[in-house]
């Protein structure tokens, strides 16, 4: 790739990180594994799939805060996974909106008391973040303004209308996104502010709110096994990817290590 995987800097002063755990999905897609219900509180080997990146997120020595986003309806399960953990940092729950941008928004203005320098967003879908991804993104984010994480793409990429394929995209410019994914947090809030005043639907992930301001997003390299969980289907890996790491001896989580 491409990404950079930073070391942190000794010349340079750690800032002052937040970070946003989005869990106020609906599964739509998880189909009969989801029930209507929110994936992110289904079982992955005894433990809410939310439970992994919470953890780890806890472990982040970068991180002051945590803000939690959910749905109002999944209070009880939300309380009783934080009653699971043990905090040693403050976390802030706060609502989530209708779509995604909603949520992001409650979440960066729950906050805005006491504002970090960069704020780090985390789909709670990807329990395998590893510790490298959540530092390079920080340091890139305070030097850039902006950092995601991502895996070039490997597939062969057509462009199609009325059953034909008309042209192939050039893959070495094409990268899968991942989270977690971090901005200066200022330029983070005043994008979804701008945003909310004209909203876009076709607006699928934060960067693209900073891309529309000419922007360029520093890359993080990212990993195969930092999947989302959004069918049934990646339930079933990333149970396989926990049991491969039991029979490695190694704690797969927080943080999740080759």
């Amino acid at each position: 790739m491409t990404g950079t995987q930073l070391k942190p800097s000794s010349n340079r002063k750690q800032p002052v990180v937040d970070a946003l755990l989005l869990a106020a999905g609906s599964g739509k897609r998880m189909g009969s594994a989801g029930q209507g219900g929110n994936k992110v509180l289904l079982p992955l080997m005894g433990h809410p799939i939310l439970w992994y990146s919470l953890v780890s997120l806890l472990k982040c020595e970068e991180i002051r805060r945590i803000v939690l986003v959910h749905r109002s309806i999944d209070q009880d399960e939300i309380t009783k996974t934080l009653s699971s953990c043990t905090p040693d940092k403050e976390i802030l729950v706060c609502e989530g909106g209708n779509e995604r941008p909603d949520s992001v928004f409650n979440g960066l203005e729950a906050l805005s008391g006491q504002p970090p320098e960069v704020v780090l967003i985390h789909d709670s879908a990807r329990p395998f973040f590893t510790r490298e991804m959540v530092a390079s993104s920080i340091e890139l984010a305070q030097i850039n303004g902006a950092a995601t994480v991502a895996i070039p793409l490997t597939d062969t990429l057509k462009r199609g209308r009325d059953g034909f394929l008309n042209e192939t995209l050039p893959r070495k410019e094409l990268f899968r996104i991942q989270t977690p994914q971090a901005f200066q947090y200022d330029l983070i809030r005043e994008a979804h502010q701008i945003f909310r005043s004209n909203p876009d639907p076709g607006v699928t992930d934060d960067c693209m709110l900073l891309e529309k301001k000419g922007m360029k997003i520093a890359l993080v390299a990212g990993d195969e096994r930092n999947l989302k969980i959004t069918t049934a289907l990646d339930l079933l890996v990333a149970e396989m990817i926990l049991s491969q790491g039991k029979k490695e001896g190694s704690q797969p989580y927080p943080f999740y290590t080759r």
